[in-house]
């Protein structure tokens, strides 16, 4: 097999950490954005802002026939001023070049041949966001164009790409809520942070200053670190009852003297005095400060959330969804019956949700392994329609041989034992003698599974005005304890459904649910999840064992390394596991990969890396030391990881090696996707770098000006990925942005406030306290315990005594930080340092009591009210505006999308539906080639493929002819009488 012809599964392996159909064997189903569409609502020239953002989310592969023609009139009509400059690049040299565009010659002899001009075309006009010059919707805010939005420059409609630069961060949300508020939160933090560095200027310069360590400029210290607590003013000090272990993992620190006859050590002392109450207050203001700007950027943040989804009405709010459906409840008018008593005008559109998972996904994996083979092996008018399974496979032997004809080389053959068989068993890079087994072993479970029984997992109802949604969910407020023992009694009759008592919530949006996992049992899912978690604390656990052993195997300079490689490929390994959850939303599913990865890093980037450096190295100066790691890690996070994402090398090299190798205009397109990003992911390295900065401030005061550099080039780079480089995700609510700023947020300043409580109880992190003993002092022999010999000279003053100074060593449980956990006679701190522990511990006290309050307070208050008595509020104000009038909201129509398709597989009967309340139009095929209902026949098929549709036969009435359960999803949709008088 080519390189090029790879393409598609190259994508796949890529793309197959968003979900997989069915087992182990199974190719991964993917959730990418929705396709490019046209709408039956829309009037000539821009459509609506919101339904062409709906419909941007998904084009992906496409055949060579269906964008031909209009890639050709998108070059013929476009501002050559508007192109990218890698394709300027592209086009004016590079394809030029036989090394980089073998096939090239090809294009200007054969006008079919794969174009790479077509392919950027493709990528700037189809992948990436695009917006109408000069025209704005009624809000004033730029109005996006659909994917493949053809320039006329003589009607005056011409689009453009959204500049990074220009674009401002109100047109963001127009990504999603999520992603909007992703930006927000990130540019407000970054000058929250700068402003906390202001504040820490004060402690910045009395850390550089020769008051606190003396002078610097001997010392091969790093100036970027000379404001941070690292003490370079040291004595050695005569210790009588220290002894080796107690420093063995600070071999330098401890010494002997060569005359056996003294009995007494040495050891080194620091001379800094680093928590007196003066620094410490600003740290504390600071943690003060922090506090109330995070918890005024959320208040600010939730109305600002409340505005939008006034502001932007969505099918959610027009919609309940019932989580609890009696199994057998498979009529929708049955169900709109029920839910029209609530209506103020009627019930437009009901969804039953079956509890099918699995013959979806064998249908799923059925049609893409088809399409693998008649794209990729068998040859070109070999009908798999028409030809008998001994055919099929007679064909692909032939085909084996004549590959095994051919001389493989040594790196193919390292593959093919080593990599290729685990890619195998995703499902991906299969070869054809194991497509076509899978293909028929598919039909055959896919037969098996036409004959089950499946039951109704959750219905969708949407009415035709908000009012509608408002009055159900008012009146079926039910209580936990009602629906849960089915307490018909306690609430009013008509309210009962089928002797049932419904769970009705409001849904996510049609594009965030996913249709696959809405069947899985709660048991299920909960097992999955905590093995998933348990799996990331044992990774957790094996990085900082790894880490631990590297550092006393190789030497701490090897730690940072492994850290940072820990920090790269336990997210991969997460992301793995995450295609096993099963979750109903896509927010649920981006807020677990979020969980996950955060609890790693931050461990791995921070918690691991004081807990691995010894004792009295905290405030050392070696390269391997806590601080200077900390320093390389936020310059690291400055510099390196923005430049990788910018760099996109996964990306350009499908862009500028693979795609310019393609055999066919289809394989160089699927190069061109754009890049898979998650949501979730972005706050992982967002929130990172906030625990990074908390945890070490008050040691390192400095990091609050890395962090709004670090959050500054944050934005603007993934700013800039987002309009050049990513490719659309599936449309985000606002809940990670809450997760994130509810639990994250608050973690992090509980984090710095316990952090620094200790490290001020710690100082001056020597271990060694003065007794009442005087030594006479002088100069002596000695030799460390690396064998170094040398000389020490020890001026006459007090002996000292070893002292445990970390209070993780005490024999009670430490916690808060108080002066009193230190032993009797061994106290070392003084009394300015007590003074500010006390304070800051007892803050420590009462912020974790109003973190648990704050994040669990309300959950428990509602959980425990909750099950005595429903909870509605309605928010926002209703907007006044029918559903079937608003051209941006869909209906709840269950698809699948899969990687390598442009448009998503429908899953039940969409007879009768209109296409714009599916979402997306394909204008080159019928909508019956996207349904997977027809894939193979079953016992009480409406119809086949391509035949008339009757719509007086909806989906429920021919179910109930063929005196059989429905084995697909149900939709049915009534039109309001205006709608049918203009029908």
């Amino acid at each position: 097999m080519s390189i090029a012809s790879n393409g598609a599964d190259g994508m796949e392996v890529q793309e197959s950490l968003r979900g997989r159909v069915g087992d182990g064997t199974d190719a991964p189903i993917t959730e990418p954005p929705r396709p490019f569409a046209s709408s039956n609502r829309s009037s000539e020239g821009p459509s609506s802002l919101s339904r062409k953002y709906s419909k941007m989310q998904s084009v992906r592969f496409t055949a060579d026939a269906e964008f031909s023609d209009n890639v050709n009139d998108l070059i013929d009509h476009e501002d050559p001023r508007g192109k990218t400059v890698a394709r300027r690049l592209v086009e004016t040299m590079l394809q030029n070049f036989k090394w980089y565009a073998p096939n090239q010659d090809k294009v200007r002899d054969d006008p079919n041949a794969p174009s790479l001009s077509k392919a950027w075309a493709y990528y700037e006009h189809i992948t990436l966001a695009r917006h109408f010059v000069g025209i704005q919707t009624a809000d004033h805010a730029m109005e996006r164009a659909e994917p493949g939005q053809k320039d006329d420059p003589d009607k005056g409609i011409t689009t453009e790409l959204y500049s990074p630069w220009k674009t401002p961060e109100s047109e963001l949300n127009q990504w999603g809520l999520g992603v909007g508020a992703y930006f927000t939160t990130l540019r407000a933090m970054a000058i929250i942070m700068l402003i906390a560095g202001l504040i820490n200027i004060v402690n910045i310069r009395y850390y550089a200053s020769n008051e606190y360590s003396g002078s610097r400029e001997d010392t091969d210290l790093a100036k970027t670190l000379w404001g941070s607590a690292i003490c370079t003013d040291t004595e050695w000090v005569a210790c009588a009852d220290c002894e080796s272990k107690d420093w063995s993992k600070e071999a330098e620190r401890f010494a002997s003297p060569t005359d056996t006859g003294l009995d007494f050590k040495f050891v080194e002392r620091n001379l800094c005095e680093g928590a007196n109450l003066n620094q410490g207050i600003v740290n504390w203001s600071t943690a003060v400060a922090l506090t109330i700007m995070i918890g005024l950027l959320g208040k600010y943040l939730t109305l600002r959330e409340i505005v939008f989804d006034e502001d932007k009405l969505t099918s959610t709010d027009y919609s309940v969804v019932v989580k609890n459906p009696p199994p057998d409840a498979l009529d929708p008018d049955e169900w709109n019956t029920f839910f029209s008593q609530f209506a103020e005008k009627q019930v437009t559109f009901v969804t039953i949700a079956l509890n099918n998972d699995q013959l979806v996904r064998k249908l799923v994996n059925r049609r893409t392994f088809r399409d693998r083979l008649r794209k990729r092996f068998l040859p070109k008018g070999f009908d798999l329609d028409t030809e008998d399974e001994n055919s099929v496979r007679m064909e692909v032997a032939r085909i084996v041989r004549e590959r095994e004809e051919e001389p493989q080389g040594c790196f193919g053959k390292i593959l093919g034992c080593t990599i290729m068989p685990i890619l195998h068993v995703f499902g991906m890079f299969l070869p054809p003698e194991k497509l076509v087994d899978r293909l028929y072993t598919h039909e055959e479970e896919i037969r098996e599974l036409q004959n089950e029984k499946y039951d109704a997992a959750e219905v969708f109802v949407t009415f035709e005005t908000e009012a509608g949604q408002r009055n159900a969910l008012t009146a079926l407020a039910a209580s936990k304890m009602d629906y849960m023992m089915n307490r018909t009694h306690n609430v009013a009759p008509n309210t009962v459904f089928q002797d049932r008592v419904l769970k009705v919530e409001e849904p996510t949006e049609p594009d965030a649910v996913r249709w696959l996992d809405l069947g899985v049992g709660f048991r299920s899912k909960i097992m999955i999840r905590a093995i998933n978690l348990a799996v990331t604390v044992a990774l957790i656990s094996a990085a900082a064992a790894i880490t631990s052993r590297v550092r006393r195997g190789f030497g701490p300079a090897f730690s940072g390394p492994v850290i940072t490689i820990m920090n790269t490929l336990v997210p991969l390994i997460v992301k793995i596991l995450m295609i096993f959850e099963r979750h109903a939303t896509e927010g649920g599913w981006q807020r677990s990969l979020y969980l996950k990865i955060t609890l790693f890093r931050w461990v791995n980037t921070a918690i691991i890396l004081m807990l691995i450096t010894p004792f009295t190295s905290k405030i050392d100066f070696k390269r391997s030391d806590v601080l200077p790691v900390v320093n390389s890690i936020l310059w690291s996070e400055m510099w390196l990881s923005p430049t990788l994402r910018l760099l996109d090398i996964v990306s350009n090299f499908r862009k500028h090696f693979m795609a310019p190798r393609a055999q066919t205009q289809e394989d160089m397109n699927s190069n061109f996707q754009g890049t898979v990003y998650f949501l979730g992911e972005r706050y992982t390295d967002f929130t990172k770098v906030l625990f990074v900065c908390f945890f070490y401030s008050a040691l390192h005061p400095a990091t609050f000006f890395y962090g709004y550099l670090i959050l500054m080039i944050q934005y603007f780079t993934d700013k800039y990925c987002l309009m050049r480089i990513w490719y659309l995700a599936p449309l985000i609510g606002k809940e990670v942005s809450v997760f994130s700023r509810r639990y994250f947020f608050s973690a992090a300043l509980l984090a710095m406030a316990i952090a620094s409580s200790f490290v001020y109880a710690h100082f001056p992190y020597d271990n060694v306290c003065e007794t009442t003993t005087v030594f006479e002092g002088g100069t002596f022999e000695v030799m460390n315990q690396k064998g170094a010999e040398f000389n020490v000279t020890v001026e006459q003053g007090l002996q000292f005594q070893y002292c445990s100074q970390r209070f993780t060593e005490t024999e009670n449980f430490a916690f808060p930080a108080s002066p009193n956990w230190q032993p009797d006679g061994l106290e070392w701190m003084t009394n300015s340092q007590e003074t500010l522990v006390t304070l800051y511990g007892w803050t420590t006290v009462a912020m974790l009591v109003g973190f648990v309050s704050y994040l669990f307070g309300g959950a428990i208050k509602n959980f425990f009210v909750g099950i005595f008595k429903g909870i509605y509020e309605p928010t926002g104000t209703d907007q006044r505006i029918d559903f079937s009038t608003d051209q941006e909201v869909y209906a709840y129509i269950p698809q699948i999308r899969r990687g390598g398709y442009a448009f998503p597989f429908l899953a039940c009967d969409v007879d009768g539906v209109d296409d714009d309340l599916i979402g997306w139009t394909d204008k080159h095929n019928p909508r019956d080639f996207h349904n997977i209902i027809y894939d193979m026949p079953y016992d009480g098929m409406k119809r086949q493929r391509g035949e008339e549709a009757k719509l007086e036969d909806s989906a429920s009435n021919q179910e109930t002819k063929s005196k059989r359960r429905p084995i697909f999803s149900i939709v049915k949709h009534w039109d309001p009488e205006w709608a049918k008088n203009e029908k």
